[in-house]
């Protein structure tokens, strides 16, 4: 007996966080699997795998460390949003695979409140939901990452926070007691809770590191900034573009004719004469999330203007929000200088999703910036990730 408890104490202790994040995200994936079944059964699994993602994650911190290798970080990152983004989905698939999915035990009580049309009728207004949860996810992400700079980001451990935290299981709980548009809500109330937090640190943070890679930038960016050099600070022209945005937006980009559909793309090329300036101001740090987060709400109205498959909007914005925190690790493992050439930075997914659907061919276009976007994540993590990992254990 002593010698079982042993074995398998030696086989816990083996265990890496890189390791049991890779574990936490096969329970997410049975997790959304499980709420597909739209059941009282289904979703009880699923929330027991749910809390398993959360238990994995935090000891995969523990583990790791205040010292972490950068593709350790990158590693727990990664594992946390992909968690997020397979349980996002498989809430959302049940409204798709079934007409009239079990709703919440306790659902009753919200009768005749906005939660029933929360997002919008039908499954694609669970979908819409489910879109804005992965910005919601992506967002707080990076703003952990550019907060706490160098330092292991969320390296305090936290119920409401990146990697592996309680969001998961709270929200498969409220699926399986209120509903998916409820669960949907919950989790927008937390990440906002944690984005404010975050926000709150930043001001007694005194070093963040290398905060202009985190950008995103791609060739047409870097260009126009080159012309300015560095000279003008970043946040007054984001702030215009974002204005701009946020207007149209509002107002509905289905309803722009033609070429004015690339209006929100070229308002937010304002902030790309910031790109070679060093981001060093005491609150330059945002500027990565802001725009960001124009790039994901820009990605999302179009899709779903556009008329694509709401799954492939889905697709599309949680592939560009591990495209970005992938670059962001890159910058810090001395891997990158901040320069997406080949995903071909927020400007150029803008444009490329701007055009096509002023031409007609959202729906194409989405599915070949997914599958592309997914095809470069795998790959430079097999090329350089790996490498790089390699090369550091001794």
């Amino acid at each position: 007996m002593a010698g079982h408890l042993s074995a398998r104490q030696s086989v816990l202790f083996r265990l890496s966080p890189l390791t049991l994040s890779r574990i936490s995200v096969g329970f997410a994936l049975i997790a959304g699997l499980w709420l597909t079944v739209a059941s009282v059964h289904g979703e009880v699994i699923a929330l027991i795998a749910a809390l398993a993602v959360f238990v994995c994650g935090h000891v995969a911190r523990l583990l790791a460390g205040l010292r972490a290798t950068a593709p350790v970080e990158w590693g727990l990152a990664a594992s946390g949003l992909l968690a997020d983004f397979l349980i996002y989905a498989g809430i959302a698939t049940a409204g798709s695979l079934h007409a009239n999915p079990a709703p919440g035990v306790m659902s009753g009580w919200l009768n005749g409140t906005f939660l029933h049309s929360f997002g919008g009728r039908g499954s694609a207004g669970v979908w819409h939901l489910a879109v804005v949860a992965v910005i919601f996810a992506a967002l707080t992400s990076m703003v952990d990452l550019c907060v706490h700079g160098p330092a292991l980001p969320g390296s305090r451990l936290r119920l409401f926070g990146p990697p592996g935290d309680i969001r998961l299981p709270l929200a498969c709980l409220t699926v399986l007691l209120f509903g998916a548009r409820t669960a949907f809500l919950l989790v927008f109330v937390l990440a906002v809770a944690v984005l404010g937090a975050a926000v709150a640190d930043g001001a007694r943070v005194p070093d963040r590191g290398e905060l202009r890679g985190y950008r995103g930038d791609g060739r047409i960016a870097v260009w126009i900034g080159h012309w300015v050099d560095g000279r003008i600070a970043p946040l007054p022209p984001l702030f215009v573009g974002l204005l701009v945005t946020a207007v149209l937006t509002v107002l509905g980009l289905g309803n722009l004719p033609g070429i004015l559909l690339l209006t929100p793309a070229e308002a937010m090329l304002l902030a790309a004469f910031a790109s070679w300036h060093p981001h060093d101001g005491r609150h330059d740090w945002l500027v990565p999330p802001l725009l960001q987060a124009a790039e994901y709400v820009f990605l999302a109205e179009l899709g779903f203007a556009g008329h694509v498959w709401p799954p492939l909007t889905f697709a599309v914005v949680a592939s560009t929000g591990l495209r970005h925190l992938d670059l962001a690790y890159r910058v810090r493992g001395g891997l990158s200088a901040g320069v997406d050439r080949r995903g071909f930075g927020w400007e150029g997914r803008m444009l490329v999703a701007g055009i096509a659907t002023a031409v007609g061919i959202a729906p194409l276009a989405y599915l070949a910036l997914g599958l592309y976007l997914g095809w470069r994540l795998g790959r430079d993590w097999m090329v350089g990730w790996t490498a790089r990992r390699a090369t550091a254990t001794p």
